[in-house]
């Protein structure tokens, strides 16, 4: 019986033990092509480029989001934030995720957001991923249930895209966010 125990035991670690993949991309998008996905891995995010028709380009990059030109109007797309530990929206930041929505659904629907997920530094790496790609569903689900016709692309971080390196409660809330970029 000590035997069929420990053997069990062997089996399900090596089950449930893996290899953690450290940008875990999930592209969850409305029909895009490959060459759409890889023109948009091969996109800075510090450097969006003017694309095709004019109808976006980037203005800057700031601690709270990115300000973006969509057809002739800056507008700044934010950051949304999350508690420790959580996925799901907070009315606050769900209604920024609604107005980030609103700016976006000006873009054609060739066009793609990139909704990328962070995480602070607590947590194994694969927890985080899974975490970091939890949040930007959350976000992806509101922009298109309230409008976006662009492809929306997810991708998560999990915690190695920090903003702040610091050891406070402060610079942990920062890291907990998705962020958007545009691309084409």
């Amino acid at each position: 019986m000590k035997k069929i125990s420990i053997y069990s035991f062997l089996i399900a670690s090596v089950l449930f033990t893996g290899c953690s993949e450290k940008n875990v991309d999930m592209n969850v998008n409305n029909g895009a092509d490959k060459s759409s996905e890889s023109a948009l891995n091969t996109i800075p995010d510090t450097q969006i480029e003017e694309v095709m028709d004019g109808s976006f380009s980037m203005v800057s990059k700031e601690n709270n989001g990115v300000y973006y030109m969509i057809n002739g109007k800056k507008v700044l797309v934010e950051n949304i934030y999350f508690g420790f530990d959580k996925y799901n929206l907070t009315a606050d930041m769900k209604e920024k995720a609604m107005n980030n929505a609103s700016k976006l659904s000006a873009l054609n629907s060739s066009s793609i957001v990139k909704v990328s997920g962070n995480t602070d530094e607590w947590g194994t790496d694969e927890y985080n991923y899974a975490l970091g790609l939890k949040r930007a569903k959350s976000v992806k689900d509101v922009l298109v249930n309230n409008g976006v016709t662009a492809n929306v692309s997810l991708i998560s971080y999990g915690e190695s895209k920090p903003v702040c390196s610091e050891k406070n409660k402060n610079c942990w809330e920062m890291n907990r966010r998705v962020e958007h970029t545009l691309a084409k």
